[in-house]
C-alpha cells in the first residue's frame, strides 16, 4: 500500500475518535434524516473531529489522481510490448448502474440486456430500502 494513502487514514481516524469523545461528553449529537446521516456539533472537540473528516476527504481528492497517474506511467510500456495489443475502436466495454434521486431511481447501461439487469437491481435496492423505512418509522 502507498505511503499516502496513510495521510487520508490518519486524518479520518482522528476524526472519528474526537467526534465519540465529543459524543461522549455531549457536545456533539448524530443522528440520520430519512437515510442521510447528520452531525451537529456545538464544541471544539465536535468542530475539529468534522474539520479532520473533511480534510480526510479533501486529501483522498489529491492523493487519488496522482496514484492512479503514477500507475498509469508505471504500466505504458508494458501495454505496447503485447502482440495482441488491440486499438480502443476493437475492444467491446459493456456496463451500466444505478443513480437513486431519493426514491427515484436513473438507470443507465451499454445495451439493453444491462439496462434490464440493471432495472431489476433497482427495484431490488428499492424494495430493501422501503423495508428499512418501514421498520424505522414502527419503532
Amino acid at each position: 500500500m502507498n505511503k499516502l494513502l496513510f495521510i487520508p487514514l490518519i486524518l479520518f481516524f482522528f476524526g472519528v475518535i474526537l467526534l465519540g469523545y465529543g459524543i461522549m461528553i455531549g457536545e456533539v449529537t448524530v443522528g440520520l434524516a430519512v437515510f442521510i446521516p447528520f452531525i451537529i456539533s456545538r464544541g471544539f472537540f465536535g468542530f475539529l473531529g468534522i474539520t479532520f473528516l473533511f480534510l480526510s476527504m479533501l486529501s483522498l481528492f489529491f492523493i487519488f489522481p496522482k496514484l492512479s497517474w503514477d500507475q498509469y506511467q508505471q504500466n505504458i510500456p508494458s501495454e505496447y510490448e503485447h502482440e495482441g495489443f488491440k486499438s480502443s475502436s476493437e475492444r467491446k466495454i459493456n456496463g451500466g448502474g444505478v443513480i437513486f434521486l431519493g426514491p427515484i431511481p436513473i438507470v443507465f447501461g451499454s445495451n439493453k440486456k444491462i439496462a434490464r439487469y440493471m432495472i431489476l437491481a433497482s427495484i431490488i435496492i428499492l424494495i430493501i430500502m422501503l423495508f428499512y423505512a418501514s421498520l424505522l418509522l414502527n419503532e
